[in-house]
């Protein structure tokens, strides 16, 4: 498992024999040196979701409840229809158009959150039937940005 330790100021992270010293930089936002290297952290906390930046790396985090260890009713995994924000931001750009044709792991929109800017890929093949928003708009992950028409393969 990992433990999370303060230590004069700073945070431990220690997961198994590994060992690294976070460096608070402002809210959220650490850095670590790892091996003589600098490597820069964000983390915010979403509802149920953590977002841990790691280097440009994204992870998310689920706090395990009831609800999402039965089934996750909050994942839109289930709806390859609707393009959702991986995480509350606002919308740099709509990559598509109405009407437009796309296919699976095509780039949709890209939200930034946490300075980072998050393509959001296609998982279906369809057709744009709705774009919800536009650029420069403040988005939860709770309203599709993006609704397809999906093509029968």
């Amino acid at each position: 498992g990992a433990r999370l330790d303060k230590e004069a100021g700073n945070l431990r992270l220690t997961v198994g024999d590994t060992s690294l010293l976070l460096h608070p930089l402002g809210p959220n936002q650490f850095f670590l040196d790892h091996n003589g290297r600098r490597v820069n952290v964000a983390a915010i906390k979403h509802k149920d979701r953590i977002f841990v930046d790691i280097d440009s790396v994204l992870l998310e985090l689920k706090e395990a409840t009831e609800e999402n260890v039965a089934g996750g009713a909050g994942d839109h995994g289930a709806d390859p229809d609707k393009i959702f924000a991986p995480m509350p931001g606002k919308i740099v750009k709509i990559c598509v158009e109405l009407g437009q044709e796309v296919n699976p792991k095509q780039q949709m929109v890209i939200v930034e959150a946490m300075k980072m800017e998050n393509p959001v890929l296609c998982r279906a093949k369809g057709t744009v039937k709705a774009i919800n928003f536009k650029d420069g708009d403040q988005v939860d992950t709770e309203s599709p940005i993006i609704e397809l028409e999906l093509l029968k393969e």
